[in-house]
This record gives structure tokens, sequence and C-alpha cells, in this order.
């Protein structure tokens, strides 16, 4: 991390409304917590889009080229791209990530799955440092003529707010796209799924603060932060945030940070759509052939949509 990116999160958390980038989330610790959210009883997003491909995989096969180069947008475990490599059969896939161990054994265990498959990978921030001509000058070892497929599933691209959305969509040079939508449900439902029983969320949560105090430097302690999930109706949205259980002054390499109790640190957003409100957003950003699988009762949707180059 460089900096004056670190000097910004410090500056960040000493505004009246403190921030934290989400891709601290993100550490190898981080990832493994997030899987063990999945497997949670209160977080449905997961095991509602592995439904739809289960049962949609081959409609979506059908919408696409034959031969397509499939770019997975904050990979991960792979677990999902496991799910869909047989029946999409891409001609090669690309997983994007941000750097760690955990996504590259990852990748490894993919590669050891499906070794007559090309997989690539790329340790890179998908949401500022991937651009166009890197995924170009990448998957050109696999060939050419392939149709580029944007592979961003698990609701992701909620933790965008819809302006920042629209700009991150529009800002590759693809010819397909494959999305993963967790659809609005109600309050109680959406602040159970991000504040579970068994406090795998709230460990999720707290390890920011770990990953923090490696990355720049702090002296955070994690048993004196607590963490709280709200949904935010007004901006349609599902809070994350941690919040100081008592005084406490942080030290860093910038200065002391003071917090005083009950204040909060804002770590993530996860904004929530319907069919309809979605839709519009891809429509207004200039993808056509709009495809809808929707789950049964109604909790999430996968958008497969071509991209306009006229427009």
């Amino acid at each position: 991390m460089k900096e004056i990116e670190k000097k910004e999160i410090i500056d960040s958390l000493r505004s009246s409304k403190a921030t934290l980038p989400v891709k601290l989330l993100y550490d190898n610790l981080g990832g493994k917590l997030f899987d063990a959210i999945t497997e949670t009883e209160e977080y449905t997003p997961t095991k509602d889009e592995l439904a739809v491909f289960s049962e949609n995989l081959e409609k979506i096969k059908a919408i696409l080229p034959n031969s397509i180069c499939l770019i997975d947008l904050g990979a991960g475990s792979c677990f999902k791209a496991e799910k869909v490599l047989p029946v999409l059969n891409p001609s090669c896939y690309l997983a994007v990530d941000l750097p760690s161990e955990f996504f590259m054994n990852s990748v490894q265990r993919l590669s050891s799955i499906f070794p007559e498959k090309n997989i690539l990978s790329l340790e890179i921030d998908f949401t500022e440092g991937l651009t166009n001509d890197l995924i170009d000058t990448t998957i050109s070892k696999a060939g050419t003529n392939l149709a580029k497929t944007i592979f961003f599933p698990g609701s992701t691209i909620g933790n965008f707010s819809p302006v920042a959305a629209s700009k991150f969509l529009s800002s590759f040079d693809n010819d397909f796209l494959i999305i993963g939508i967790d659809l609005l449900k109600t309050s109680s439902e959406l602040e159970k799924a991000y504040d579970d029983a068994l406090g795998v969320t709230a460990a999720f949560n707290k390890n920011v603060l770990l990953n923090l105090n490696r990355q720049v430097g702090t002296n955070f302690d994690v048993t004196r932060w607590s963490h709280k999930a709200i949904f935010n109706s007004e901006k349609s949205r599902i809070e994350m945030h941690l919040v100081a259980k008592e005084e406490q002054i942080i030290e860093s390499p910038y200065g002391e940070i003071s917090f005083s109790a009950e204040k909060s640190i804002h770590t993530e957003n996860s904004y929530k759509y319907t069919v309809e409100s979605f839709s519009k957003l891809l429509s207004d950003v200039g993808y056509i052939d709009i495809s809808k699988f929707v789950h049964p009762n109604n909790s999430y949707a996968v958008f497969v949509a071509k991209r306009n180059r006229q427009f």
C-alpha cells in the first residue's frame, strides 16, 4: 500500500463520518471468513445464486457465443467458477482478485480440478488497477477473437453506490456480462443476514481492524469494538459499522486518532435492487438483450446482457 493511500485512510478515520475502504475486509483471513458467512443460516445470497445457476446454466450458455473468455471479478475462492466452468466451457477463464495467498491457492486448486482448461489469473484491485489493455494482454495468451464476458457473481456490485456501479460497469470493453444481484427484502431479513447469530459476520467486520494494523501501522484492539448492521431504507442499502465500546485513542504513523464512545466506522455498504431497477441501470449504461433469471422466492437474480457497441 502506498504512503498516500495510508494517509488517506487515516484522514478518513478522523472524519466526522469515519470510513474504511471495503478492500481492507478481504485479506487472507477475511476471504476465509467471508466463505464461512456464506454457510451461515441467515445469509442466503450465495445459496440462492447457486440455485439460479444450477437451474439456468444451459440457458445462459445458449445466450453466449461459442468462444468466450470468462473474466471473474473478485474471484476469491473460485468456488462459483468451479460450478459454472463445466457448462459454460469458456475458451479461457481469467480470475481477478486482490493479491493474497488465499486467492492464489484458490486458483491453483481450480487449475488442478480442470487441468484441461486455460486458467489465467491477475492479482490486482479490480476496482482501480484493472485496465482493458491489461485484460487484453493477459487473455491474448489464450487466443484471439474471444468474446470478453465479465463474470461478476455474489452481488459484489452492491458494494458500489448506484452511480459508482454505473461508472464501473461502463468502464469495461467487454462483449457480455453475467452478474448476480441480491434483491430487496424486508429490513429484518437483511439485517439478520449481515449479523448472524454465530457472529461470523462480526468477526469478518472486526478483522478489518487487524488488517489495518498490519498494513498501516495502527494499534486497534478489536475487543473494544462491536459490529453493527443496519438497513438504510432511504438508500436501499445494508450498512456495516464498527462501533467504539468506549472512548479510546489509536496510534498511527500519521498521528493519533481519537474515538469517543459509540463513534462509528462505516466499513461496507451493500445496495439492494429490484429486478426492474437493476435492469434500468444496465440499460442506462449501454447493455441490451438483458435476460433475467430470478430465484423462485424472488430473493436473487442473475442478469445476462450484451454490450451495445453503438452506445
